[in-house]
């Protein structure tokens, strides 16, 4: 275990800056669409129901085969990091819209209408007044979100991404020691989404959401 655990770790810093940088992506994408999803104008509700349809209704594992290995039938190349990014900030930005558009439609109309009495316009009201808001409110679901891309960034290794699972079963084919290799590697996993769990609480005491 000592012997594979800085190859295994050198994977998990590969892991942990595909998972930051794919939760940041997803955040911004899922406000994006959840924003869309609320629109008064059908033609962008219908665009924000028609993605979170597709990327929920489909494999993430799919869609990151048809990034890397897909697209370059069509003469679009993405490098193994740029196609597991996308992939990732694609599929878990349709959850974290319905997390913050659930969020976002929870807040009382009279808040809507209070903040219109004053002059305020939509774009105002959304800043100061209702987004604030959501955002506490959806933490939960949309941490769990979080933890699901850590997760779910090993299935980068199936397009050569040499993050934690790849390297695992790199290690695991040379040494021949897989139950030990895979159930250290899932060590990893389980130290990283603890320290992600731990994060939630605070956050949530500090913000007292129950």
């Amino acid at each position: 275990m000592l012997d594979s655990l800085p190859f295994l770790l050198e994977g998990a810093k590969n892991t942990v800056i595909l998972s930051f940088f794919s939760i940041i992506g997803a955040l911004v994408m899922g406000l994006v669409i959840a924003l869309l999803r609320i629109s008064r104008v059908k033609l962008l509700d219908y665009f924000g129901k028609l993605y979170v349809s597709f990327f929920r209704g489909t494999p993430l594992l799919i869609q990151l085969f048809i990034l890397y290995y897909g697209l370059p039938s069509i003469e679009i190349r993405l490098t193994a990091w740029q196609a597991a990014f996308l992939g990732l900030i694609l599929h878990f930005a349709a959850y974290i819209s319905e997390s913050l558009r659930a969020a976002i439609v929870s807040i009382s109309k009279g808040q809507w209408e209070a903040a219109m009495s004053l002059g305020m316009d939509t774009k105002l009201i959304l800043k100061e007044v209702i987004l604030p808001q959501a955002w506490r409110r959806a933490i939960p679901p949309v941490w769990n979100s979080l933890i699901d891309i850590v997760k779910a960034s090993s299935l980068a290794s199936v397009v050569t991404v040499s993050e934690l699972t790849y390297n695992a079963d790199q290690m695991a084919a040379v040494s021949y020691k897989v139950m030990l290799i895979l159930m250290e590697a899932a060590l990893i996993y389980w130290a990283l989404t603890t320290f992600l769990n731990v994060l939630q609480g605070v956050l949530e005491r500090k913000l007292q959401i129950k």
